[in-house]
């Protein structure tokens, strides 16, 4: 077989940890001689980053995080003419707006191979609020376009065991995210700690600061965090929280601080290009979310050496120990944990530090090499 050309697509080009994963993957092929390209939509961050690697990339204007009607029948046009012209041998389609695109390959003579990578449940994890009947139509669109995939694969196990469960497959694979550690740099806690305290105007230098990243929308549930934050304070009177991240949910947010009255002690610093780097800074890394696949951020967190306080939804038993995981919702869980942690967090630390080999880049890389090589190969 001539050099393997494989096509990555995700719906925004935003910040994210699937387009960190995509930029991952897109690079590291790349790097071991397969013709990459990427594909999507709006934002920034995804294709300034792929410019940096050389990595090949196209803007479909039609591909959006909705399902407007026209959107996504623009969407199949779009793909359609993209991957005729091109003739890759792999589509590789990444988040649920993507999926309708697998349309797409079936009316070419050479049809590429169709992998689609759950990065979490979305719509049909059992945690998300939504009407029974829309429920129903998304699992029906899943079970519908799925058909057409010839690999389904799934960040974590949890998700794969649900999705057997919902009958929403019969199976898949499992390919953890990776990282690759010796590239990543970690700024030191102090000087971490002095560009937020810029960000915040406020000395951070002797607080106990717990710390998030994530988009702010309903699935990272960072209402949690801000309801209960005076208990929180109760408990540990210099604790403060950053939330770094930007989403739909940012002047709701907002407003619930300002309600709360604590505004001089929770702060939403926004998204901050690889937000990664700052992580030393904080005391404990918490996310309190609805619904997870397997996060990235919780894997940076576990190679920076920095205890983890998650909500036990999806993966992220499957990236931390007990002790750092708490039941959905419970404050007094979340504060036994928190406690804990605070008083006595390096065997926490030494814990995670063995996990590493978990979630390496080389190690997820592979995999797909394998996957993709075996698809083309039947």
């Amino acid at each position: 077989m001539s050099k393997m050309k494989i096509l990555l697509v995700i719906t925004k080009s935003d910040i994210g940890g699937a387009q960190v994963f995509v930029i991952n993957l897109a690079r590291s092929l790349r790097n071991l001689g397969y013709d990459v390209e990427v594909a999507a939509g709006d934002g920034d961050y995804l294709f300034e980053e792929l410019k940096k690697y050389n990595v090949s990339y196209h803007y479909l204007r039609s591909l959006k995080r909705d399902f407007n009607v026209f959107n996504l029948f623009y969407f199949v046009c779009d793909l359609y003419r993209l991957i005729r012209s091109k003739k890759y041998n792999i589509l590789h389609l990444n988040s649920s707006n993507t999926l309708i695109g697998a349309i797409s390959a079936i009316f070419l003579k050479q049809r590429p191979k169709i992998v689609f990578t759950f990065h979490g449940l979305s719509f049909l994890d059992k945690n998300y609020e939504m009407n029974p009947f829309f429920r129903f139509l998304s699992k029906m669109y899943f079970k519908m376009f799925l058909t057409i995939v010839d690999k389904p694969v799934f960040v974590s196990n949890t998700n794969l065991k649900e999705s057997i469960e919902s009958s929403i497959v019969d199976k898949g694979d499992v390919i953890y995210y990776g990282l690759e550690e010796n590239n990543m740099e970690f700024i030191n806690g102090k000087e971490a700690r002095n560009y937020l305290s810029g960000l915040c105007l406020t000395d951070l230098s002797e607080v106990f600061l717990i710390g998030s990243a994530g988009r702010l929308a309903y699935q990272k549930n960072y209402d949690f965090l801000i309801k209960n934050f005076k208990q929180i304070k109760e408990k540990i009177p210099n604790a403060k929280i950053i939330i770094v991240g930007d989403g739909p949910y940012y002047e709701r947010f907002k407003n619930e601080i300002m309600t709360q009255g604590i505004q001089n002690d929770f702060f939403l610093v926004g998204a901050i290009k690889n937000a990664y780097r700052y992580i030393k800074a904080f005391d404990v890394f918490t996310l309190p979310s609805h619904y997870e696949g397997l996060p990235i951020s919780l894997i940076e967190a576990v190679l920076a050496g920095v205890p983890i306080l998650a909500s036990d939804v999806g993966g992220n038993s499957e990236i931390v120990n007990s002790q750092q995981l708490f039941k959905l919702g419970d404050i007094n869980d979340y504060m036994n944990k928190l406690l804990i942690i605070q008083q006595n967090p390096l065997p926490i630390v030494e814990s995670n530090c063995r996990l590493k080999i978990h979630f390496s880049l080389d190690g997820m890389v592979k995999k797909y090499k394998e996957l993709y090589e075996q698809l083309c190969t039947k």
